[in-house]
């Protein structure tokens, strides 16, 4: 009963410098990730850490590393020129102002962590793991660094072994999870941002910061829908669309198990997103990035799963044993203590204190090497599971494109030039709001209805490649001209 199966694949060809490495069941030539919505894994050991390895000619360190402050004050580290010098741009603080609870929010009693939302349609409880709200905007970085971000760096600019070349002669980088470093010497490991899960510090900043906290913010896998949602848009990579859920599209969450609703839990916020990973399950899916929302043909989170990173390094040094299979840590999905004797999932079930115990049970199976990553992923892991804010289900739902906002772009590092789309609908919130307002749609082109999956695998996604992005002829602003990549200790490489 895990419900609808993603196939987020980014993976493929990265046309650099070392050789190709095919995806499994994904887009060949864009790199990056594959998510099945979960196989099998287990725990974790301790892996390499990443240090600052020296190109070829090239300094490179990984500077700016995450700061943990009161005030919330972030890190922003390094520069990197195209004349070889290229270091890890600082992540976000932790800190901030605590105890602020957001208009409709509740307030958890451990450390007064603010709410994205509310109670019922318009939010949910923040867990009491996640950390209070960072400081605003500290979460902005410079461009994503452009020697990490394209298949290979112009040969009139980066000359492959020339120090003195751009980038130091390293014309590429590795795509942690189908690549190695034998095949490209000297390149950096790249990994998906723990930024970009649903629910870590910086999304729910940027929701506050861009006056959208009746909603969550998030990152998915979505394939164009050429004349639906789409429209005549060239490729998905970093737009932006408004979720708002309906109900599950696996019965067992509906009354009396049925396939058309109504809901039998509460109906998780609304979602604003951004694509980054291509090559899903259709113009249909949205595959919302989340903690231990389930991998698939590749993973670069779980040292220990039966599928191994072809670099050989992950994210994370422990994983949740559920959190690759069947749709990863998922409650309602795969847990007794979740549902009736029927087997099918209600308010009383979810809530129930069995089932959140043996949620977070799994859930803080998770370690990094980072404690800011570590408590990010906790958190992301429990409140998608939480009984107001169940979005670790596969749910249908209305969706509308819309242009960008801001700070969601901030966090995320790509940002398209306006496109003459609407904006964030902020009076639309919930199903009965959206089936009279027009501008939203039901069903993708094909006919198929909109629908959310869940994933992480960590994995570089497709659109941290700008050949991904400007190269299929969107335009974006300045460099900021992909999704970041990260470091494996979860830090962006920027410029």
């Amino acid at each position: 009963m895990g419900g609808a199966t993603s196939n987020n694949a980014s993976g493929g060809v990265t046309n650099g410098g070392g050789g190709a490495s095919t995806s499994v069941g994904g887009l060949v030539g864009t790199g990056g990730t594959v998510s099945n919505s979960g196989s099998a894994g287990t725990g974790g050991t301790q892996s390499n850490a990443i240090g600052g390895a020296t190109a070829l000619g090239g300094t490179k360190s990984v500077g700016g590393t995450s700061t943990i402050a009161s005030g919330g004050a972030s890190a922003v580290g390094g520069s990197t020129t195209l004349g070889g010098t290229k270091s890890v741009g600082g992540s976000n603080a932790t800190g901030g102002v605590a105890g602020a609870a957001n208009t409709g929010g509740t307030t958890s009693t451990a450390g007064g962590s603010g709410s994205v939302g509310g109670s019922g349609n318009t939010g949910g409880l923040v867990s009491s793991v996640c950390s209070p709200p960072i400081a605003p905007e500290s979460y902005a970085l410079s461009a994503p660094d452009q020697c990490n971000n394209q298949f290979n760096v112009p040969w009139t600019q980066c000359q492959p072994g020339v120090a003195t070349s751009a980038c130091g002669g390293v014309c590429t980088s590795i795509n942690a999870c189908q690549e190695s470093t034998s095949s490209k010497p000297g390149a950096d490991v790249t990994f998906a941002c723990p930024r970009f899960m649903l629910y870590s510090d910086e999304m729910r900043q940027a929701a506050i910061d861009d006056g959208n906290s009746a909603f969550n913010y998030a990152v998915v896998g979505h394939d164009v829908d050429t004349g639906g949602i789409d429209g005549t848009a060239v490729g998905a990579c970093c737009q932006c669309y408004q979720l708002v859920f309906d109900y599950p599209a696996e019965n067992q969450a509906n009354v009396n198990a049925s396939q058309t609703g109504p809901s039998a839990i509460p109906i998780p916020p609304p979602l604003i997103v951004q694509s980054f990973n291509t090559a899903t399950n259709g113009p249909h899916d949205f595959d919302v990035y989340l903690a231990a929302g389930g991998f698939g043909g590749n993973n670069a989170c779980d040292p220990n799963a039966s599928q191994k990173s072809v670099s050989g390094f992950y994210t994370y040094t422990a994983f949740p044993a559920d959190g690759a299979d069947n749709g990863g840590v998922k409650g309602a999905g795969k847990y007794t203590e979740c549902k009736t004797n029927l087997q099918w999932v209600t308010t009383a079930s979810v809530s129930a204190p069995a089932c959140q115990t043996r949620v977070a049970t799994a859930c803080n199976q998770v370690t990094a090497s980072s404690t800011s990553i570590t408590n990010e992923t906790v958190c992301s892991c429990i409140q998608s599971n939480a009984p107001n804010s169940y979005y670790h289900l596969n749910w249908n739902v209305y969706a509308k494109r819309v242009e960008c906002p801001t700070h969601l772009t901030d966090v995320t590092g790509c940002k398209l030039a306006p496109q003459g789309l609407p904006g964030v609908s902020q009076n639309v919130l919930t199903p009965a709001q959206a089936a009279v307002d027009v501008s939203f749609r039901t069903a993708a082109h094909d006919g198929t209805h909109f629908s959310t999956t869940t994933m992480q695998d960590c994995c570089k996604p497709t659109c941290a490649w700008q050949d991904n992005v400007t190269g299929k002829g969107l335009t974006t602003t300045g460099l900021y001209n992909s999704f970041y990549s990260c470091s494996q200790s979860g830090v962006p490489f920027t410029q």
